[in-house]
């Protein structure tokens, strides 16, 4: 496996990139700056090419539940059922 020297500080700042070997079809996970261009070459020396992904975003303006409705929502709805449960329940004979 392609080890580059990183302490955990820098890694646990960058952004990490999955990166590709054509040559003996393996995927790595490598970490480094946005602006930093590097040669990889695989252990076998082959290029290693970037793979395209889907930037993560965490943008919470666009969240429209708020924490806790979905919770409220649910027991709003077992309450309904379980009224209507003994309702029905009252109706009948043990």
């Amino acid at each position: 496996m392609l080890k580059i020297p990183l302490s955990l500080s820098q890694i646990l700042r960058m952004p990490r990139y999955t990166y590709y070997c054509e040559k003996c079809d393996e995927y790595f996970d490598i970490s480094h700056g946005m602006t930093e261009t590097l040669d990889l070459k695989c252990e076998c020396d082959a290029p290693l090419v970037k793979v395209l992904s889907v930037p993560l975003s965490l943008d919470t303006k666009k969240i429209s539940v708020k924490v806790g409705d979905t919770v409220k929502s649910s027991i709003e709805e077992f309450k309904k059922d379980l009224q209507r449960q003994r309702r029905d329940a009252s109706g009948k004979e043990i």
